[in-house]
């Protein structure tokens, strides 16, 4: 029979397994430096719109 803290144990397994999956797909996807170019260009526009310049 599992202890409450071997369930815990598992799930933050589970998550950490789950993050760094994340992790490396977000880091090889091609389209990554093309989505930063985009927020950059974005954010610059929408600072010139709040100046008013």
């Amino acid at each position: 029979m599992m202890r409450e803290k071997d369930k815990k144990d598992i799930l933050l397994f589970i998550y950490i397994l789950v993050v760094l999956v994340l992790v490396v797909v977000y880091f090889t996807v091609p389209e990554r430096a093309e989505f930063f170019e985009f927020q950059l260009k974005w954010w610059g526009e929408m600072w010139r719109v709040i100046r008013g310049g």
